[in-house]
Parts: C-alpha cells; structure tokens; sequence
C-alpha cells in the first residue's frame, strides 16, 4: 500500500488556524502540522499538539511575510527594523540569490534560530517545510541540509507536483512554477542522497490548489495522484471562508473513504519512517 501524508500549515498563526488543525486531526484524516515558531498563537498551538501525541509536527520555516527569530541587529539585511520579513516571496528569493555572499550567514543565523525556538518546546521534530516555499531556494536549503544534520530532522518537503494536478483554467504562470519547484526538488534530492540528511516524500500537492483544497478538489485531485510516499498540503482555518472549506474538507467521512479506495494509507511524517498506518479513527 502506498502512503499519505497530510499536513496543515501555518500552526500558531492565529487561532483560527489552531483550531482548525486540532479538529482536523481529531475528526479528520490530518496526520501532521506546520509550526510558526514566531507565530502570535505559538504557545497556544504547542499546548494543541501536546494534547494529540499521535500529531506530527515540524517547523514551518519562515523568511518571508512573517515576523524573525532573530534580533534584528543579527540580521539587518533580512528583516525591517521592527523584525519583519518582506511580504513578497519571489522578490525576497531573487534578493537572496543577488545578495548570497553577503546574506548567507544572517539565513543560517535565522534558521538555526528557529529551530532552536522549536526544540525549546519539547515537541518532536518530526519534518520541516517552509511559508512560501522558501525553504527551497538554494542557498536557503544549503544551509537547511546542514541544520538537518545538526539537529536530526528526519523529514523535509520538497515541493514536487507533477501535471497531473493541473486544473482546467490554471494560469500558465502556475505552470512556470511548478516547473521550477520540480527542477528544485531534483536539485534537493541528490543532495539528500549524497548526505544522507534526511528523508522527503515522492511527490508533494498542494501547489496548484494552494487556498482551494476543498472537498471537490480532493476528490478530482486524489485519483491523479502518483508515488510510493505523498505529501499534499493544507491550509484550514476556522476563521475565514476558504479556512473552513478545507476543514470540513479533510472532515469529511467521503475523503477518508476516497483515500482508501486510491490505494493509500494514512501515515505522518514521523510515522512514515517506522513503516506504520494512521488507522481510522
């Protein structure tokens, strides 16, 4: 049987997004979350996750549209004055890539930083992924690979969705990211293979959908799916219209169904390399 992980992103953004992680879990077919370690909500999505042992949770790394580990005097290039990220994820990634030289050693500083604010509280490390993705960019994942080694991450996200989650109507910018992202997670992987670093998932989904994984496209997106370990990726939120549409979305007694009868298995993170199920609950 081939394996799926499902993960809710943004844990201790708002609490909205608390909540929604929580009942997902509980009532749904969730099987891990995404920790904002600078998030508002952290205490409060900490003390979620310690209620629900079976959750998997990792660090959401963040370097954009978000507030820093980091003083800001330790990273005056990355962040505004008040400890802010820029908003813009893509100009933030070409800035990285001009400025590598000089913004390297303020990227490791802020990463290491986040980690360390999440091992601080005692949840298992179980996988890191990044807001925005940027967690891809090369000279961010560069530094993340040696974090990994350092710190014993067993699992990162490697954005990798293939055609086969193309939606009628998609804007071909969205093409040109996916493409991009594939080149990356090619890049990513052999890394991993030299190092031994971590494990990531076959193929990951979520991309094209990102804001809009309700019911329906569950539904359109599973039979489409591909590989031996997949990850998709959602956004719920108790709070907002599109939130609870994928709440009730990953609630539903259908989804569940329709994951079984593609073939898959319910699995986290941290599960997945033990080899062990989330049975239905």
């Amino acid at each position: 049987m081939r394996s799926l992980i499902v993960t809710g992103d943004d844990f201790g953004a708002r609490p909205g997004i608390n909540r929604a992680i929580a009942r997902a879990y509980d009532e749904g077919i969730l099987t891990g979350a995404s920790l904002i370690v600078t998030g508002e909500f952290l205490d409060q999505a900490v003390a979620l996750a310690r209620e629900r042992s079976g959750l998997a949770t990792g660090l959401h790394l963040v370097l954009c549209d978000a507030a820093s580990a980091s003083p800001p005097g330790e990273i005056p290039d990355l962040v505004t004055p008040n400890g802010r990220f820029p908003a813009a994820p893509g100009r933030t990634g070409m800035v990285h890539w001009i400025w590598r030289r000089r913004r390297s050693g303020q990227l490791e500083k802020e990463i290491r930083a986040q980690v360390k604010r999440y091992l601080a509280t005692g949840l298992p490390l179980d996988h890191v992924d990044g807001h925005h993705h940027l967690h891809m960019h090369p000279v961010v994942f560069d530094i993340l690979v040696r974090c990994m080694e350092d710190y014993k991450i067993p699992w990162v996200r490697l954005v990798d969705e293939d055609g086969r989650a193309r939606r009628p109507g998609d804007p071909l910018l969205g093409e040109f990211v996916a493409a991009i992202f594939g080149l990356l997670a090619a890049r990513h992987r052999r890394a991993l293979a030299r190092l031994g670093a971590a494990l990531a998932p076959d193929r990951v989904y979520g991309l094209r959908a990102t804001g809009h994984l309700d019911l329906q496209e569950w539904l359109r997106l599973l039979p489409r799916i591909r590989g031996s370990t997949v990850e998709i990726y959602t956004h719920p939120d108790a709070d907002t219209d599109g939130g609870r549409r994928q709440l009730e979305a990953l609630c539903a007694p259908e989804l569940r169904s329709a994951v079984e009868a593609v073939g898959y298995r319910l699995v986290s993170s941290r599960e997945s390399a033990n080899g062990s199920s989330r049975g239905p609950s």
